[in-house]
């Protein structure tokens, strides 16, 4: 099972996430292209919805999201040593939402 532990840094207001099992690269895309973005989240849920089965990209400052109707792939903009990142699509939806959860109680 998928699991999340956010923490908010008390003095930046930043969030920090341990995803278990272990996902360094999907952590850093959550806490750089996120962050503190509930429209984001939003967005990315509501184009899903409306994509019709297709897929579509979003650029970020980091990291560039794939998603596909079942798969998403997360892939580095700036570290060309890094391997892109992939799983599936339901399992990225969770952790927004769980994200969004966190934002709407923080």
């Amino acid at each position: 099972m998928l699991e999340i532990l956010m923490k908010r840094d008390e003095k930046t207001g930043l969030i920090s996430a341990k995803i278990s099992p272990e996902n360094k690269l999907l952590e850093e895309f959550l806490e750089t292209e996120i962050q503190g973005d509930i429209a984001l989240i939003d967005y990315l849920f509501d184009r899903t919805a409306n994509a019709l089965g297709g897929s579509f990209e979003i650029t970020g400052n980091a990291f560039s999201l794939t998603l596909t109707p079942d798969k998403y792939l997360i892939e580095p903009l700036f570290d060309d040593d890094r391997t892109p990142q992939e799983g599936a699509r339901e399992d990225l939806f969770y952790l927004l939402d769980r994200w969004r959860a966190f934002l709407s109680r923080a």
